[in-house]
């Protein structure tokens, strides 16, 4: 046999022993309950062997599958809306790093999930600090990393690293415990009408309380109401969050200001996950 030829048969073998993604040993997928009495109960959890979502909206999953931020993914609109209950079961040895591998083959095998990236220049609002400097809260307590709080939340009131949104005739209450620049520029992103990319530089976890009209809010994602929890968020009830009405509210941008921080409109290149196909109803279970 000529020794090219051999050589391709046997690194086609190697190929084909090579290590296997890891995958749920089993999983379940089921849309979820409607909500009850306006407000939404958004659970992501996984301890035990056992991953469990509550209430997860496929963009969401698609977020943690791939690492992105909510405003990279782009994709039909029902994504943010359709809701479902996911239970899986995590091959023994595996460790919570491994989740995301495993959730970009679930979503391929049961919403026959197809997607590519892409760099695109893109408006942006930049999150920097305002003249005069931040005007920042540090949390009580902070968590190194937010995620702590999938697994261990708090026995009074909500995690931390976790938001509650409320909504009232007097306007919205966007309130956010131990929450790093980043993630409060992703949670900005939900109520305007381009991504917030936080530019501040400024590093640690800080408490926010974000009074803003609603009548204000331009482009907001996903359905009426409760919003869903942004990336790295654990527990939260929607509802739940003061009920004292924000009287005078203003809009998002001036309540961003009373931190010492502002919004400022930009273009820059921004990687994006663009959905190709994605099937409504998984396959069964």
């Amino acid at each position: 046999m000529n020794w090219r030829i051999l050589s391709c048969v046997l690194f086609t073998a190697c190929l084909g022993f090579g290590p296997r993604p890891p995958a749920f040993e089993v999983a379940s997928i089921k849309p979820a309950a409607p909500p009850s009495m306006g407000k939404i109960m958004v659970r992501m959890n996984a301890d035990g062997g056992m991953l469990r979502y509550t209430n997860v909206t496929l963009r969401d999953c698609i977020r943690t599958a791939y690492r992105v931020k909510e405003f990279q993914i782009e994709g039909p609109d029902w994504i943010g809306g359709a809701r479902f209950d996911i239970v899986a079961k995590l091959p023994d040895g595996s460790s919570k790093d491994q989740i995301p591998e495993m959730l970009q083959g679930l979503l391929a095998e049961r919403f026959k999930l197809a997607l590519h990236r892409d760099t695109k220049e893109h408006p942006i609002y930049s999150l920097v600090t305002a003249r005069g400097g931040a005007k920042l809260k540090t949390p009580e307590v902070a968590t190194a990393d937010a995620a702590t709080a999938l697994d261990k939340p708090e026995k009074d009131g909500p995690p931390r690293g976790a938001v509650m949104m409320r909504m009232d005739p007097g306007g919205a209450h966007l309130k956010a415990s131990s929450t790093t620049l980043g993630d409060l520029a992703e949670m900005i992103s939900r109520f305007v009408e381009r991504p917030v990319v936080d530019m501040t530089g400024i590093e640690g976890q800080y408490d926010f309380d974000l009074v803003f009209s609603p009548e204000t809010m331009r482009g907001m994602r996903g359905m009426p109401g409760p919003m869903p929890p942004p990336p790295g968020a654990g527990d939260h009830a929607s509802g739940n969050a003061t009920s004292t009405p924000a009287e005078g509210a203003v809009s998002i941008f001036e309540s961003v200001q009373r931190y010492g921080l502002k919004l400022e409109p930009r273009k820059a290149p921004v990687e994006l996950l663009i959905i190709d196909h994605v099937e409504k109803t998984p396959t069964e279970n």
